[in-house]
């Protein structure tokens, strides 16, 4: 499955046009519509000059509109049908945006059993098979950095990003107490910098060019939390892991053995339903028993880190209120 949000009833979100029936006002949104259109109906008429709008924000601006034109004079309903909607930037709403106890604004599913999922991800297309299993294809707006992540999503399903064990975890040997940093040279203590590992855990990652060691991320396993961190360097010799920052509970802290995998490097890939996505852009998956790349659905996040602001002014006394969400699902 996608990592799909399902709000079933929260108060405080969304908007839509004007079409009143008993002072009530109705608005749809559709895969189909266009925020140019009133939001009135359901479908785009005949000559499509007229349908429903097209996403969250075109129906927040047109019930602003409505607003300062005195049109809302009863309970709003957005009615959303179902299908996928683009999101690769929040939607904020602020005090303006407020229903009121005479006047709530609600956006909700038009189909429950079927709710519109609203996406921050987007299609990748294009792979081609190679050596060991592995198929790749290069996103060129990877290779520049513009744009980068660390999700991935087959057929909707969260894709493990190639990691080292494949399954459960290393075990850290040692914690390091006051010693010399490699990064900086200086005396210091490496308690929550460094720790001794097992020579066949580390091995790999004396693979890595240095260049790419910061890419390597340790997933270290706390007590109760769990901590993600840089690699900086790997000693040969000692078999010392260092990264690029303190975390924030020391290494082997409350006990000895304590539990952490790799990932995020090319060697870890080995495992089908893994991916890579290198420096230059490739991006390399291995499929999984029966799944075909050539019709398969790819999906990486390309949005914001959010979907959906609620901005009031609570200094103020402004606050934004009498919104609900209902029935929506947002992935990716």
């Amino acid at each position: 499955m996608a990592n799909r949000i399902l709000i079933p009833g929260l108060c405080v979100m969304m908007l839509g046009a004007a079409a009143s029936t008993d002072g009530q006002t109705t608005l749809f949104i559709s895969p189909e519509g266009n925020d140019a259109w009133s939001g009135q109906m359901a479908q785009p008429d005949a000559e499509r000059a007229d349908g429903p709008l097209a996403s969250l924000a075109g129906a927040r601006d047109a019930l602003r509109r409505a607003r300062h034109a005195g049109d809302l004079t009863g309970p709003v309903r957005v009615r959303i049908m179902p299908g996928t909607y683009s999101m690769l930037e929040p939607v904020v709403f602020t005090p303006e945006d407020s229903g009121s106890a005479e006047q709530p604004i609600r956006y909700e599913a038009a189909d429950p059993a079927h709710p519109p999922v609203f996406s921050g991800g987007r299609t990748i297309q294009g792979f081609e098979p190679g050596a060991n299993g592995v198929w790749s294809v290069r996103l060129p707006e990877a290779a520049d950095g513009s744009w980068t992540f660390e999700q991935l999503w087959v057929n909707d399903r969260r894709a493990t990003r190639a990691r080292s064990p494949n399954k459960f975890w290393y075990f850290t040997l040692d914690k390091i107490g006051n010693g010399l940093n490699p990064i900086n040279g200086e005396y210091e203590d490496l308690s929550a910098r460094a720790f001794h590992g097992r020579d066949a855990d580390i091995a790999p990652l004396l693979t890595v060019p240095a260049e790419r060691l910061s890419d390597v991320t340790l997933v270290t396993y706390h007590s109760w939390e769990v901590s993600r961190s840089r690699l900086a360097h790997v000693d040969a010799e000692t078999d010392n892991v260092f990264i690029d920052g303190s975390i924030q509970w020391g290494f082997n802290q409350w006990g000895s053995c304590q539990r952490y995998h790799l990932e995020n490097f090319r060697e870890a890939l080995d495992a089908p339903g893994e991916w890579f996505l290198d420096r230059d852009g490739t991006l390399s998956y291995i499929p999984l028993p029966g799944e075909d790349m050539t019709q398969a659905t790819v999906v990486a996040p390309q949005g914001s880190d959010d979907f959906v602001r609620i901005c009031g002014e609570p200094a103020l006394g402004a606050n934004v209120e009498y919104l609900t969400f209902r029935g929506l699902a947002f992935a990716h």
